[in-house]
């Protein structure tokens, strides 16, 4: 067995880079996992830079919240509000994506 058939089984997806110093490795999706992370993104989020710039002014930190919390899912090693800072909006929305529709990843 190669070890690229040992890692789909593992749930070991590609490495992912966010900005010039943040990789991380994508989970390859079980049925459940794609269901509860496609709910959360269908349930009204917002792009990620439209979340930053209109905030919702009871609970500004919500739509980062769950850009946050969808990202923690779908990250093997997760993701903190710190690293998200330094991200860049398009290359974290590209890696919900890919791990909810099959697009290729960059590395």
């Amino acid at each position: 067995m190669q070890q690229q058939d040992l890692d789909l089984i593992m749930g070991i997806g590609p490495i992912v880079q966010f900005s010039t110093e943040i990789k991380k490795q994508v989970r390859v999706g079980t049925v459940k996992q794609i269901k509860e992370v496609g709910e959360l993104y269908t349930s009204g989020l917002k792009t990620l830079k439209y979340a930053l710039v209109f905030t919702n002014k009871e609970n500004p930190d919500a739509d980062i919240e769950k850009w946050l919390e969808i990202l923690n899912m779908i990250l093997i090693e997760g993701i903190t509000r710190e690293e998200l800072n330094d991200c860049i909006p398009e290359l974290v929305e590209a890696a919900v994506e890919r791990f909810l529709f099959g697009k290729q990843g960059t590395e």
